[in-house]
């Protein structure tokens, strides 16, 4: 049975929050249902863009199930269950095979130093907690733990591993990867800025932060990279990296956030502790997009 279980493109679902941490439901439902009609093919949920390592499992498990409820039939679901200790791994992988998610993923272990044997003792706990649910590695350099070919490699003895989440601008590295057991692999691009590249360099699918926000403007990039159409993708790559640019100015999930919230969702502000934009610095982006055309000018 092939591996390639996820492509298309995949917005990193934002999570819409109170300050106190509790889910904005009816939000959250609403950004759902909008966001499935405009060709993407799933969400990757409680990941770096949703917020999940700054949430509390309960509240990570409400998601879900939320998300579980309002998405379509056929829509993938995968879950990102990474956290710092390996009970609540248990825990987000057991509920994710509960309530029927089609995949769960995570940064490899990290704070602490983790050797190859921790690290596919990680992967393997969580494949035994869900029962082999198909399981993607969130592979980020952000993580500080090393992913050597040949580690990723015995990976694919552990039973439900399918690939990899790649969010790294090293390509060559990604072609390694997608050399694994012939090609059957599952590698899913994670830097927005390069998705073309990274299809073009074997990736399957698109995962990103951005998605939540120009959802059609990226399906539009795949199907044209797909098709062979490189001189219609890159141009689309370049418009979206137009406003990519300007939110790496600031901070991509406050702008992704704001952005919505402009388009009348609700979504409110990031967990604290992470980065928040003052009164001004909004003022300031929301200016500066309008610069380039508007908020309604990226979708």
């Amino acid at each position: 049975m092939s591996r390639i279980l996820f492509t298309g493109i995949m917005p990193a679902l934002v999570s819409p929050v109170n300050e106190d941490g509790t889910i904005r439901e009816k939000q959250l439902r609403h950004l759902v249902r909008d966001l499935s009609q405009t060709g993407i093919t799933g969400f990757y949920l409680c990941g770096a863009t949703g917020e999940g390592i700054a949430m509390a499992p309960e509240r990570r498990m409400e998601l879900v199930e939320i998300v579980k409820d309002e998405a379509p039939e056929g829509m993938k679901l995968i879950n990102h269950i990474g956290a710092g200790d390996l009970a609540t791994v248990k825990r987000l992988a057991r509920h994710s095979r509960a309530i029927g998610l089609d995949g769960i993923s995570s940064v490899p272990p990290f704070f602490f130093n983790y050797d190859e044997r921790g690290i596919i003792d990680y992967y393997r706990a969580m494949s035994e907690e869900s029962e082999a649910l198909p399981l993607l590695i969130y592979a980020s350099p952000l993580s500080g733990a090393p992913l050597p070919v040949k580690t990723v490699e015995k990976m694919l003895g552990i039973p439900g591993f399918v690939g990899m989440k790649y969010t790294n601008p090293n390509y060559y590295l990604m072609s390694r990867y997608k050399k694994l057991a012939g090609g059957d692999i599952n590698i899913i691009n994670g830097p927005d800025e390069t998705c073309m590249l990274g299809l073009l360099m074997g990736a399957d699918a698109a995962i990103g932060s951005t998605y939540n926000v120009m959802p059609r403007l990226f399906v539009s990039i795949y199907n044209a990279v797909k098709s062979g159409r490189i001189d219609e993708a890159r141009p689309l790559q370049m418009k979206a990296d137009d406003l990519i640019e300007l939110m790496l100015g600031y901070d991509i999930v406050s702008c992704c956030k704001l952005m919505l919230d402009e388009r009348g969702y609700d979504i409110g502000e990031t967990n604290a502790p992470m980065k928040r934009l003052t009164d001004a610095q909004k003022a300031d982006f929301l200016d500066e997009l309008n610069a380039l055309g508007g908020v309604d000018a990226f979708s």
